[in-house]
């Protein structure tokens, strides 16, 4: 049972939480005013639907918290493009994380939450926790026959024959693979029986390997011969062209020694190179006749240096005579005493004086004390005391939850014997259910 909804972020929900009661819970309120989210929020726990405009106008994610009445708390947290679910449980720190589970909600969480919808014939499913404002009440807009399929699923009568039913059809599957199983059997003593000589053959076909071996050596040595071979043909022809050539060469004569023309060929370019710079020279010569001779010019840097030390000082000159005529109308200061001694006597006076009071004060507040008394080592004590309290607490919690478990039994109890009175007799057997036997012994006999 749920016992309090929490909403972040979710459509109009900025963080809203809504506590149920032990009975019937209802909201009231204007149109518009978040009631419909709420069931579509719990519709998103259990579903996780598609995405769409579940997370609230500039917020980055939206979380619908729910609170079970045995203390686990389950999260399903939207973003723009995935979700996830998280749980924690009494007793732990850390929240439990679902992700990357697909499109249907995680087992785990059905059996938390326990708001599955009823299957139907046919893969469909029907939804009996939570219904829409915008449809008929329930059951009323659907065929009879969906009506039918769901009353049927819904009795213990319907459950015990398909128990029946799966059962059937796990023996005839064991059967069948009984069968199977043994025709496979049957099978690799055939192919044993084939291969009795196979010790005969392991022999011979590791002599087989071996002179593999040796084949695929030679093979790897062929094609090296063949190219030895095939470079020693090309080797005898290309000697008996050069036998040929050497043959028709012997009948010449010697060629005549060249003439060193290397030192002829520098000694050209460089008269090429001084013809041409006596060109340039001539032509600059002829450019230059026309002018006259530069006049002297004044040393300008030294000039420089005396103007910069003149203005430097001229400047320091007219801030002498304003500081003179500043000070001009000032007296002689008077001559000052020493006043370095006189300076720590006081400060010395001053801090006896403040140490006084303080040890006057001390007196005054120690004065009406008795004397101290003798102290005793108190650490076992205080860790006895502290072990107590923790067995305490323990014995305390160990009760409430003893408590809790004995009134849920007593509400199991209860709803038992209230289901077997409206169902009256076995539906299988016809014979009368009785609720404290049927607790006690797990079941009764047909």
């Amino acid at each position: 049972m749920i016992k309090k909804i929490l909403l972040k972020n979710f459509l109009a929900h900025k963080e809203t939480e809504i506590e149920l009661g032990p009975g019937m819970t209802v909201l009231t309120g204007p149109n518009n005013s978040g009631k419909s989210s709420i069931v579509e929020a719990l519709r998103c726990i259990t579903t996780n639907p598609l995405p769409k405009h579940f997370i609230r106008h500039g917020a980055k994610q939206a979380r619908v918290e729910l609170e079970m009445d045995d203390g686990v708390r389950v999260a399903w947290i939207r973003k723009k493009a995935t979700a996830w679910y998280e749980v924690l449980r009494p007793g732990e720190e850390e929240w439990e994380v679902y992700a990357r589970f697909g499109r249907n909600t995680p087992e785990d969480i059905l059996n938390i939450l326990r708001l599955n919808q009823v299957p139907l014939e046919g893969g469909k499913s029907l939804d009996v926790h939570i219904g829409n404002q915008r449809n008929p009440i329930f059951l009323l807009d659907q065929p009879s026959s969906v009506a039918a399929q769901f009353f049927a699923s819904s009795s213990e009568a319907s459950h015990l024959l398909a128990m029946q039913t799966e059962l059937k059809n796990r023996v005839r599957a064991a059967k069948r693979e009984k069968k199977f199983q043994q025709q496979k059997l049957d099978e690799i003593r055939v192919e044993l029986d084939e291969l009795r000589t196979l010790p005969d053959v392991n022999l011979e076909l590791e002599t087989t390997r071996e002179l593999k071996g040796q084949m695929d050596i030679l093979d790897k040595d062929i094609p090296a011969v063949e190219g030895l071979l095939q470079r020693k043909g090309d080797l005898e022809g290309y000697k008996a062209t050069l036998g040929k050539r050497e043959k028709e060469l012997a009948s010449l004569q010697e060629a005549p020694q060249l003439f060193p023309y290397a030192p002829l060929e520098r000694v050209v370019s460089g008269m090429q190179n001084l013809r041409a710079q006596g060109q340039n020279l001539k032509v600059r010569s002829e450019s230059l006749g026309g002018l006259q001779a530069p006049p002297e010019l004044f040393p300008e840097q030294q000039l420089e240096t005396y103007l910069a030390r003149q203005n430097q000082l001229s400047l320091a000159e007219e801030n002498q005579s304003a500081r003179r005529k500043m000070l001009e109308p000032l007296a002689a200061p008077p001559q000052l005493e020493d006043v370095s001694a006189l300076s720590a006597t006081i400060s010395n006076v001053s801090r006896k004086h403040i140490s006084r009071e303080k040890i006057l004060g001390r007196a005054a507040i120690l004065e009406p004390l008795n004397e101290p008394p003798e102290l005793h080592d108190l650490s076992p004590l205080m860790q006895v005391m502290n072990n107590l309290n923790a067995i305490r607490k323990t014995q305390a919690d160990a009760q409430a939850r003893l408590t809790e478990l004995e009134q849920s039994e007593a509400e199991l109890n209860q709803r038992i014997e209230n289901r077997l009175d409206e169902i009256g007799n076995c539906p299988l057997c016809g014979g009368d259910l009785d609720a404290q036997k049927l607790i006690g012994e797990g079941g009764h006999e047909s």
